[in-house]
């Protein structure tokens, strides 16, 4: 949630002195990596529930230079921060300390049940989760995976400028026939769209979309357990539901159900990828009076995505 105050504090590291004799005295080494990677999760929240969340993540290492004067090998520290990303947070629901029912196989809390292989959920120490709380949970795993000459690491999560004045939402979703981590009933992403009419960006109608499309899960017809009891629509979002949708499926890292508001949700004929979502957007778009030659850009995060364009 990039708008919610931080209530934890950022993890803080002195920096190393070194006792290097030089002109300058006792020296400060570091080492950064700006952007080196992009973070998407699903991020429990007490009050909004179950959304998604996109960061570029940077890191700045301390300590002192080893035998061969370096702090560490770019390619080696890079590749080892990614992995730890990866591993620790990338693709999963955050979910944190206190919340009700957290357990190692899933959770349970007001309108969200979740079970699914303990691989998807990472558990913090922080009462909400927000980028600092992010960057400290980061920071205290990354000592073991550095060499004894580095001291410490701090980490930097950002979103977008463009996030500043364009339209952008955020949304969750799982594929079950990923190869990856893209299969977890709950991850999620923050994205912009772009909407193109006869070559030109129509920003009205980019708000338009990612307003009909924020916070929510979007779910293939086949994987929703209680769909002639709830009536959803195909395509569309009903705000209004009362109802809860109950959705499951099994994939190659085991078997997920979720329990979530019906309001949340928005059906798919096809699986909810990117393509089929960019597809989506020029029917919603066309049955909300657009027309012309459009093109939509859907991505997924923050640097990859997919277009679909067609004459309406």
């Amino acid at each position: 949630m990039a708008n919610i105050s931080c209530r934890a504090e950022r993890a803080c590291y002195k920096n190393p002195l070194m006792a290097t004799p030089s002109l300058f005295g006792s020296l400060f080494h570091s080492l950064f990596l700006n952007d080196f990677t992009v973070l998407d999760c699903a991020i429990a929240d007490r009050a909004l529930g179950i959304c998604g969340a996109s960061f570029y993540v940077s890191a700045e290492l301390f300590g002192s230079l080893d035998s061969k004067d370096f702090l560490f090998d770019f390619s080696t520290a890079k590749k080892a921060l990614k992995a730890l990303v990866d591993e620790s947070c990338d693709h999963k629901l955050l979910i944190p300390a206190g919340l009700t029912a957290a357990r190692a196989g899933g959770i349970q809390w007001g309108q969200w049940d979740y079970v699914c292989p303990p691989s998807a959920l990472e558990l913090f120490e922080d009462e909400t989760i927000t980028p600092a709380a992010i960057e400290a949970h980061l920071a205290r795993l990354a000592p073991a995976r550095m060499p004894a000459n580095v001291s410490g690491v701090k980490f930097t999560l950002r979103t977008p400028e463009r996030f500043l004045g364009e339209a952008n939402f955020r949304y969750t979703h799982g594929l079950r026939y990923h190869d990856g981590n893209c299969q977890r009933l709950f991850h999620g992403h923050r994205n912009p769209v772009e909407v193109w009419v006869g070559g030109a960006r129509a920003p009205a109608w980019e708000a338009r979309l990612a307003s009909e499309w924020s916070d929510a899960h979007f779910v293939a017809v086949p994987t929703l357990l209680n769909q002639n009891e709830l009536d959803l629509p195909l395509g569309r979002r009903r705000a209004t539901h009362t109802g809860y949708a109950e959705v499951s499926y099994e994939s190659s890292q085991g078997k997920f159900w979720g329990r979530l508001p019906a309001s949340r949700v928005i059906l798919t004929s096809a699986e909810p990828s990117i393509e089929t979502m960019s597809a989506l957007a020029l029917d919603v778009l066309r049955d909300a009076g657009l027309r012309g030659h459009v093109k939509v850009v859907a991505y997924e995060g923050l640097n990859k995505g997919a277009a679909s364009s067609a004459d309406l």
